[in-house]
């Protein structure tokens, strides 16, 4: 897992380059914001355990970044991308976990170098670098609270458990990611 942006925009990406890529945002130190950062040790401590094929290759091939909040140079992370999942911790949304296809749009608040929006980033490939935006799903997970050095609420502990098999499906079924969603989010339950 890494926690910053992997790409030097003018270098050509490399032969074995994963095509799915999953971006953790979110910062530990405050709260239900590190339900992100969570699922992305737990997601690379889960793929760390998974048998090697016999060539030696991984089983899914799977880039993590995590980082405390999307900003304009994650956007070279997604050149060459079939699809990526972005998790983030929301303050006001209706059920504890929610799926939602991103679209690219440059709408929302300002574009700045220290934030924007997982539908800025593919506006940003697109239209800025000139590359096809990857397949795109937003996993958020209702916080309750985001005060600096309060621990993750039993709330949002919930909500990370209720995530976790569906993570694991959308990683490990590559189709599911153009299926339509259930009520609930769940891209294997439609």
């Amino acid at each position: 897992m890494n926690a910053r942006s992997l790409i030097d925009g003018d270098a050509p990406l490399p032969a074995d380059w994963p095509r799915t890529l999953v971006i953790a945002v979110g910062n530990p130190s405050r709260g239900d914001d590190a339900a992100g950062p969570l699922l992305a040790e737990r997601l690379s401590a889960w793929l760390s355990d998974q048998d090697h094929r016999p060539d030696g290759s991984r089983p899914h091939d799977l880039t993590i970044l995590c980082d405390q909040q999307l900003m304009v140079e994650h956007a070279y992370d997604l050149r060459g991308r079939d699809r990526v999942l972005f998790i983030d911790a929301a303050a006001r949304q209706g059920e504890p976990v929610q799926w939602q296809r991103v679209e690219a749009s440059a709408g929302g608040p300002a574009i700045s170098s220290h934030q924007c929006t997982p539908a800025q980033l593919l506006h940003l490939c697109a239209h800025t670098l000139q590359i096809p935006p990857p397949d795109a799903w937003l996993l958020s997970l209702r916080g309750e609270g985001f005060e600096l050095g309060s621990p993750v609420s039993a709330a949002m502990q919930v909500a990370m458990d209720q995530a976790w098999d569906a993570i694991l499906a959308w990683i490990t079924t590559p189709d599911v990611h153009g299926q339509p969603v259930n009520q609930t989010g769940d891209p294997h339950h439609a």
